[in-house]
């Protein structure tokens, strides 16, 4: 026997168990996980230099949950986020590369808008994230083509990172693609989803496209002008908008300027521009109260993504099911990042600089880059106001048009009352397809607005009782859809208009006709023009609670619709410019006319000049504009509900044509008897008298008994 004999009890055998228990893993099947839950469980972030460092937390961005659970929805085939830099919605695909990569092996494309973006992608955030996380590192294949910058191989699965290039996306075919910033591709591709959609179409059911980008190609915020880019997909998907309660009343608003009641962020817009960083705050539009940069991460700790088809009651509380579309469609916008240095203030701060900026150079590169890449909000190119000319207009007023008539075309009417410190002022304007319009009626009611309960029950009575005569001469009448008017002003004005307002609605005379684009419209509703230039176009919310605790539920009585005046004077003007009938031309009767030059009303329709920032102003101190804020508060209602939006092949029974339209009466409407007559062709009639009204209900009595008789 050699020497070097080794006896059994000297060798290491390896434990069989040990050996098994590894080999049975590769027989186990995969942790059944969606990717918000496997980022929570097991993502490791390590943004060294400043960012955040630590295991993935929910509670830093509430707002990415919906995307990532999206993402493994059979019922979609596509996730479109839109969103500002710097605002978590890269790390959604890389959370779903990680998942895949771990538990759930599918081949990926990734996209980006050049070589070079796609290179600094890989090593900057692929390479760091694989690194990290051993359940990738040690699933990454080991030889130089497994790991290269544009290609991964891994157990089971791949990874290829192209250029968002024409050949590259029609020549590979993947399960899974993710398409970043997609509004920076070369617009000569056309549409680069649609693309690379067609090359995933044989994986059915199980593919998945994830397209994210902040918002450079939308024109605006008008759904209608998102026809390209990352609008175009989120115009196309389910569109949730991120909605979160006030810490002070606990109403839910959105952060988003297009949802129907958004929470705006306020500054002063004169003030220094350090003041502005330390003091911008968000409005809530419930209860009024500014809500510091603090109260945010709480506030996304308690939000909901709400989608089209649904419906949240300012306590919070959703109804309805989202529409069916194969796109979930998330937005998400600069106030809701908690990932900006300096939280809203740096946002009112960088925006204020940029309007400054625009104001005083008329370039507007750095207002277009705060809005879309800071808000992350569309962009529309500031509109400068055609020389509107008071004898122009007022040449275009038609002698055949009769003041006081509703003329062929006309398919609903809209009031207005401006409040001034003696009078009511009243506009009527009617409306016709693609917002073609003419002006009905234009009077003045002496009155006393700060003190009078009795003049306004009056005005409010002499237009819910209305009904203006067609002009066909067939003895028909169409009653005004819905009026508003100013709730601001003078002291005690306010109190007086909500006042009104409750008295109308006991009568009946304010009713609530259902909810246009997420709005509570309404027949009667006092309105009140917003003073920050970024407000909402228009929000219909119920201010006047007394309660302004935390706990408090209940919202006020009255509503008002707060309206963004400088948007809807550019609405105006453009309207004003188009220069022959048809969309959006302006209708004006010869009555409107003085006996000579200078012409009073169209006067007053010019009376304000657009500044470069945006903000309209008086072209004098003295100038009279009553009757530009009536245009503008007629176009407020008409846009209440959904003006721009009627399908006029089949409209809404109130804009049909008059042979079945449902404001068009065979008789007067009956309006109180003290009414004050209209200037002009307003037919009305005397209510009943009491002792009248007491007769009938004994005939009505008798004729029941009469009837239980027999």
């Amino acid at each position: 026997m050699s020497d070097s004999y080794t006896s059994p009890d000297d060798v290491l055998f390896a434990d069989p168990r040990a050996i098994l228990a590894e080999a049975i893993k590769a027989y186990l099947p995969p942790e059944r996980i969606n990717t918000a839950d496997y980022a929570a469980k097991h993502r490791i972030l390590d943004n060294r230099g400043g960012g955040y460092i630590g295991r993935w937390n929910h509670d830093e961005a509430p707002f990415l949950v919906g995307p990532m659970e999206a993402l493994d929805e059979l019922r979609f085939l596509n996730v479109a986020i839109v969103g500002p830099a710097r605002s978590g919605k890269t790390t959604v695909g890389q959370n779903w590369i990680l998942k895949s990569i771990d538990v759930d092996p599918a081949d990926f494309l990734v996209y980006a808008q050049t070589d070079d973006v796609i290179e600094s992608y890989v090593k900057r955030e692929i390479a760091p994230m694989v690194d990290l996380h051993p359940q990738a590192r040690e699933k990454l294949g080991t030889r130089p083509v497994d790991n290269s910058l544009k290609f991964k191989r891994f157990r089971a699965m791949w990874i290829e990172f192209l250029a968002a290039a024409y050949n590259n996306l029609i020549n590979k075919s993947a399960p899974r693609i993710i398409m970043t910033e997609i509004d920076a591709y070369p617009a000569n591709l056309g549409d680069p989803c649609a693309l690379a959609s067609i090359r995933r179409e044989t994986f059915g059911q199980e593919s998945m496209l994830l397209a994210e980008s902040h918002p450079d190609r939308a024109n605006g915020l008008d759904l209608s002008r998102w026809t390209d880019g990352i609008m175009k997909q989120y115009a196309d998907s389910d569109r949730r908008l991120w909605w979160w309660p006030c810490p002070h009343c606990n109403g839910y608003s959105s952060p988003n300027p297009t949802s129907s009641v958004p929470m705006s962020l306020h500054w002063e817009a004169d003030a220094p521009l350090d003041e502005i960083a330390e003091s911008a705050a968000l409005l809530c539009p419930h209860c009024g109260t500014l809500i510091e940069d603090k109260w945010r991460r709480a506030m996304n700790r308690d939000g909901i993504w709400v989608g089209q088809g649904q419906a949240i009651s300012t306590e919070g509380e959703v109804t309805g099911d989202l529409v069916k579309s194969r796109t979930a469609g998330f937005w998400i916008t600069g106030l809701m990042s908690p990932f900006i240095i300096g939280g809203v203030g740096a946002l009112a701060y960088d925006m204020a600089k940029a309007q400054r900026a625009f104001e005083a150079t008329g370039d507007d590169k750095d207002l277009r880059s705060v809005t879309v890449k800071r808000w992350g909000l569309p962009y529309q190119a500031k509109r400068v106001a055609g020389s509107l000319d008071a004898g122009a207009i007022a040449a275009r007023a038609e002698a055949g048009l009769r003041l006081g008539f509703v003329p062929e075309g006309v398919r609903f009417l809209t009031a207005a009352v401006d409040i001034q410190s003696n009078r009511f002022e009243i506009l009527v304007r009617g409306w016709g397809i693609n917002g073609e319009s003419w002006v009905i009626d234009d009077r003045v009611m002496t009155a006393d607005p700060a003190t009078s309960p009795s003049d306004w029950d009056k005005l409010l009575l002499s237009l819910e009782g209305a009904a203006y005569p067609l002009a066909d001469g067939s003895g028909r009448s169409m009653r005004v859809l819905a009026l508003g008017y100013d709730s601001g002003g003078q002291d005690g004005v306010t109190l007086q208009a909500y006042g009104a307002w409750r008295r109308s609605r006991k009568r009946r005379g304010a009713r609530h006709v259902g909810k246009f684009d997420g709005r509570d419209g309404w027949t009667v509703l006092p309105l009140k023009g917003a003073s920050s230039l970024n407000a909402a176009s228009l929000v219909v919310t119920y201010p006047d609670s007394q309660r302004k605790d935390r706990m408090a539920h209940a919202r006020g009585e009255v509503p008002v619709g707060f309206f963004n005046p400088n948007r809807f004077k550019d609405d105006l003007s453009t309207q004003l410019q188009v220069g022959e009938p048809g969309p959006w031309y302006v209708h004006f009767p010869g009555a409107l006319l003085a006996a000579e030059p200078p012409h009073p009303f169209f006067e007053q329709l010019v009376a304000e000049q657009r500044r470069p920032d945006g903000r309209w102003e008086k072209t004098t101190p003295s100038a009279r504009n009553e009757r530009l804020d009536l245009m503008v508060m007629t176009n407020v209602v008409a846009f209440l509900f959904g003006i721009s939006r009627i399908k006029w092949d089949s409209p809404p029974a109130w804009a049909a044509e008059w042979d079945s339209n449902s404001l068009v009466t065979s008789q007067p409407t009956q309006a109180d008897e003290q009414a004050p007559a209209p200037r002009v062709g307003v037919a009305t009639q005397p209510a009943p008298s009491p002792a009248s009204a007491v007769t009938e209900r004994q005939d009505r009595m008798k004729r029941l008994v009469s009837r239980l008789a027999r």
